[in-house]
């Protein structure tokens, strides 16, 4: 997997925060090896840092992700692995919990085969 992008648009009163996955793993991976989900939110939240977003957000968002080549064909189990990786309350994690997010915006899914 790689977390090819990553973006903040701070807009009054909900920020957006959009992601651009290569190969996101489904959450039965997750729920299988740890060591995905590890891997997952590092990724995340080094495409945070390179791009100076600062982590964990402590306010409402809406999240936008565009998954190219996910590991499954399952929208919902693609956004359930993404919540997990991006959840901060047990670890260090781009959000400071995941129910930070408020709503969702653009998500889709696009398979390059």
């Amino acid at each position: 997997m790689l977390v090819s992008h990553a973006d903040f648009i701070d807009l009054d009163p909900e920020p957006i925060l959009r992601f651009t996955i290569k190969g996101a793993p489904h959450k039965r991976f997750l729920d299988k090896y740890p060591i995905i989900t590890r891997e997952y939110r590092k990724q995340l939240l080094e495409a945070c840092e390179e791009v100076g977003i600062r982590t964990p957000i402590e306010r409402p968002i809406k999240l936008s992700a565009h998954f190219v080549d996910p590991t499954g064909p399952d929208l919902d189990n693609l956004l359930t692995a993404l919540f997990r990786a991006l959840d901060g309350r047990s670890r260090h994690g781009v959000l400071a919990d995941d129910e930070l997010i408020h709503s969702l915006g653009a998500v889709d899914k696009m398979f390059n085969r």
